[in-house]
């Protein structure tokens, strides 16, 4: 079953953010879903457990280091329903634990993956939605899977950036797999604006640095991510640098030299075996 329809354009542009690596915008057929309404996801988001919702004030700067923003005291529904109004900004993880957006997720993602990633590269299917209050601000970050945004209901403005370097990335990549929070420290660095309305939608790559401004009428999109075993690796080096830094070692970034990235992801490994036997073995 398809969903999205990709164009002959969008599938284009998947395949050269494979190659790539970098953002890329698509358009999609998910603007009427019965699934993607303001009433049918306030449903969702009360029958979720409590930590599959996230919610916080809107009006926020461009930079919240820390991820400390301050919520709205008001029950979740009430609050889902009121965004037009209330200044609000939420987001429903994980939304394929109710077995309907599962299945809508597992229809997206069969048109998307195999273009980005490879044939028989993704797992980790999870899905997200973003509800945004006109004005919303959700400030500059990174994330640590494949990600397509799409559009559902109003406008919002994907702002991405370039890093400097494949050093910097490592960093806040490394930073990040060792615990970190998702938030930047610094707005993003070249930015580049992609103005999403309904129907359209961008894909992001990992640790893409980049923030979302949203527009003047409350917006609603989907997010569908996936990791691969090729990002599986990275974050293994990337945890290891992190253990390698700690000792007083600065170790080389991901991808300068391979044999001793497959070291690296090799000794993490056998390190999550061992503590995995060591769980059981208690």
């Amino acid at each position: 079953m398809t969903l999205l329809h990709l164009d002959e354009q969008s599938t284009a542009a998947l395949r050269t953010a494979g190659e790539t690596g970098e953002p890329q915008e698509v358009s999609h057929q998910l603007r009427s879903h019965e699934l993607l309404t303001l009433e049918s996801l306030a449903d969702l988001a009360v029958s979720l457990p409590a930590d599959s919702i996230e919610h916080n004030v809107g009006a926020l700067p461009d930079v919240v280091a820390d991820g400390n923003a301050p919520r709205l005291d008001l029950e979740l529904r009430e609050m889902i329903l009121g965004l037009e109004t209330n200044g609000a900004w939420c987001v429903i993880k994980n939304v394929e634990q109710d077995p309907r957006y599962s299945a809508l997720l597992d229809a997206c993602l069969d048109e998307i993956e195999d273009l980005v990633s490879g044939p028989g590269q993704a797992y980790n299917r999870e899905g997200f939605v973003f509800l945004s209050a006109p004005g919303s601000m959700t400030p500059s970050h990174i994330d640590p899977e494949h990600n397509v945004l799409l559009q559902v209901q109003g406008s919002k403005t994907m702002i991405t950036g370039t890093w400097m370097s494949p050093e910097a990335r490592a960093a806040e990549a490394e930073r990040l797999v060792a615990g970190g929070h998702r938030n930047l420290k610094a707005d993003v660095q070249d930015p580049v604006d992609h103005v999403l309305e309904p129907g359209r939608g961008i894909y992001v790559p990992p640790y893409t640095q980049h923030k979302v401004v949203n527009g003047p009428a409350l917006s609603i999109s989907l997010s569908v991510t996936w990791r691969s075993p090729a990002l599986a690796t990275e974050a293994k080096v990337l945890r290891a640098n992190s253990y390698l830094r700690k000792a007083g070692v600065t170790p080389a970034a991901p991808g300068a030299r391979t044999g001793v990235d497959k070291a690296k992801a090799g000794a993490i490994t056998a390190a999550e075996k061992a503590k995995a036997a060591l769980r059981r073995a208690r």
